[in-house]
């Protein structure tokens, strides 16, 4: 029923950034394996990170670390931290990419996940382009923090970098301030764009699980209206093997996001606290470029939070939901057989479904108000040291 694109279509551009930017495994034929174009395509992510990304961060932490004082480091620490959990991510989907690819694959290609209906078809394209276009406009935003800190820092009459980092030459002139600035600029825009490209690819398969439960619910409760018992049992097969499928894949894909999650969450909350440090210091009149990236910057570190806990809510619910629709089904109308083979699936549905951070918490919307509220705490704690 179904086109293969159209099971990850909001996807299709975002892997192909992914891929531009190493993060996303390239295709190798079998002519191109021992020529030098397949062997660029095989460490691109190195010959790319390493020289930028990777000696970026480190000179953001060196910076932070020969500050004066704790308001000197402040203004570079809110953004250390940021791109500490960036390395993390890039190391977790570099030593996971073949699961990551093979997971991806499988969304796309497995005959088990087939739409069979035009009515499912049409729910999962409105659900697919919902996703593609929030975060299309959550990417906007994100690089939006980005290049307004670097074209506020234009309007200062001092020379002054759009994010801190060690400058190993003086820069306080014409010649040497645009190449910091270059080099500040293009790390940034790297970071930035490997940094919410991970986030769309960790949140994509909480997504399309939580799709799937979906679809799950949708299929049983198609079966309310069956009065054909043969029928009903060849369904009520299919959606035990859909259901096994489903179960595999939400493990494959905790394995995948979890050392990204659990690494967003713990250092998120004192991400936050430096950008509202930082917040404190900016003012709007003396440098209204960099005040308004900061406040930017606050809400989607609070969004980059928000979104995988909000997924991984879903997949919770929706696996939840299914005990209700069983007894959406025709189950009344069925033979003692079908109603023990139903009774033995909603014993199996007691197991509950979450999507768990290094084995820690599981994701959802109450880890996000906590992470806030540390974050308050942590904040509000910086201040009083800092007077």
């Amino acid at each position: 029923m179904d086109s293969h694109k159209d099971r990850i279509a909001s996807m299709h551009l975002i892997l192909q950034v992914m891929r531009l930017f190493g993060l996303w495994p390239w295709s190798l034929s079998e002519g191109e394996q021992w020529t030098v174009w397949g062997f660029v395509k095989r460490n691109y992510r190195f010959l790319l990170h390493l020289p930028i990304t990777f000696t970026f961060i480190g000179l953001m932490w060196l910076e932070a670390f020969v500050s004066s004082n704790l308001e000197q480091a402040g203004q570079v620490l809110y953004m250390s931290i940021t791109e500490m959990a960036l390395v993390i991510k890039i190391l977790s989907i570099w030593h996971y990419r073949t699961a990551a690819w093979r997971l991806m694959h499988e969304f796309q290609q497995a005959p088990e996940l087939q739409l069979r209906s035009q009515a499912e078809l049409d729910f999962w394209q409105r659900e697919q382009r919902h996703f593609k276009w929030f975060f299309y406009i959550y990417i906007l935003i994100s690089l939006g923090v980005v290049y307004s800190g670097c074209t506020g820092v234009l309007f200062l009459k001092d020379y002054e970098l759009p994010f801190a980092y060690y400058v190993p030459f003086e820069w306080r002139n014409e010649r040497g301030y645009w190449l910091a600035y270059g080099y500040d600029m293009a790390g940034m825009t790297l970071t930035c764009i490997s940094n919410i490209t991970l986030d769309t690819l960790g949140c994509y398969f909480l997504f399309h699980i939580s799709l799937l439960y979906r679809l799950l619910g949708k299929r049983l409760r198609d079966l309310q209206n069956t009065s054909d018992e043969l029928y009903f049992g060849q369904e009520l097969r299919q959606i035990f093997r859909l259901h096994h499928s489903v179960r595999r894949l939400t493990h494959t894909c905790q394995t995948i996001v979890s050392p990204y999650i659990l690494s967003q969450i713990i250092l998120s909350a004192l991400i936050i606290c430096f950008s509202g440090y930082r917040l404190q210091h900016v003012g709007i009149r003396a440098n209204p470029g960099q005040f308004i990236a900061m406040l930017q910057f606050v809400s989607v570190m609070i969004l980059q939070i928000y979104l995988p806990c909000f997924y991984g809510n879903e997949i919770t619910v929706y696996a939840h939901q299914l005990t209700n629709e069983v007894y959406h089904t025709n189950w009344l109308h069925c033979r003692p057989p079908l109603r023990k083979l139903l009774n033995g699936y909603m014993e199996h549905l007691k197991r509950p479904v979450a999507i768990r951070a290094g084995n820690f918490f599981a994701v959802g919307l109450p880890i996000f108000v906590k992470t806030i509220n540390n974050a308050y705490s942590f904040f509000a704690l910086l201040l009083n040291v800092s007077k």
